[in-house]
């Protein structure tokens, strides 16, 4: 029986149906991802985002109906979330002065927003590290250096694919997506020859989410290939 209903964001993508225990196992993949990324018990956390992403309604159980345990819960953090609205600049800014955050989600079209331009967020409170997701998108190599440059607590990536119920975290370290296998199937598929920045081949991913009654679903994000990396206990997947 359905518990959520959320309407994906992409036009014309339609909507997608939880059960209880498909939302549960989909806010165990967003605590995962929470884990990968370093957040721990004790840290704050503050989404600037819409209910509708993923990353905001599956953060704690006081944002969805019918979640139990959300990805706050699951890390024992605490987290605040503000609308993802870009005239919510100046009041992220006085989040991240008030509630002093250790990470920050942000959706990557903000990102701008917040390190440039008369309403950017003082210097001075670019401390927490920054986490940057959109739906089946990743930012040019050269957006993510200038972020790195301007945003003195470290970038990384929240991987989504919102209508494969996809969700993974960049570990710091060795910048590569880690991605649960008990709850995810994955394949890896040629990219049809595209090619990366670097013009290494791109492939993609097929994703089924083991949580949901779903059909495997090919998504938009391009991967590199299929490794650990020297210095970092994990293994995972290097985005294109």
């Amino acid at each position: 029986m359905s518990v959520l209903t959320v309407q994906l964001e992409r036009p014309g993508a339609g909507f997608v149906e939880f059960s209880g225990a498909a939302l549960a196992g989909y806010a165990e993949a967003l605590g995962h991802a929470w884990s990968v990324l370093g957040v721990g018990a004790g840290d704050r956390v503050v989404i600037y985002d819409y209910g509708s992403s993923p990353a905001a309604y599956l953060a704690s159980h006081a944002f969805a109906p019918h979640l139990r345990r959300g990805a706050a819960e699951h890390a024992r953090a605490s987290v605040l979330c503000v609308d993802g609205l870009p005239d919510n600049v100046t009041r992220f800014a006085h989040v991240l002065r008030h509630f002093s955050p250790s990470f920050v989600f942000v959706r990557a079209e903000l990102v701008g927003l917040l390190i440039a331009g008369p309403i950017a967020v003082p210097v001075e409170q670019r401390a927490a590290r920054l986490v940057v997701t959109a739906d089946g998108d990743t930012p040019a190599r050269g957006e993510r250096v200038l972020w790195e440059r301007e945003w003195h607590g470290g970038v990384s990536l929240l991987a989504r694919c919102d209508a494969a119920a996809f969700v993974a975290g960049e570990c710091p370290r060795c910048r590569r997506l880690q991605v649960p296998e008990d709850l995810y199937e994955l394949k890896i598929t040629r990219g049809d020859g595209e090619r990366s920045a670097d013009g290494e081949e791109r492939h993609m991913l097929t994703v089924r989410p083991r949580f949901l009654d779903m059909d495997p679903l090919t998504t938009e994000l391009g991967v590199l290939t299929e490794a650990g990396t020297v210095g970092c206990p994990h293994a995972g997947l290097e985005l294109a």
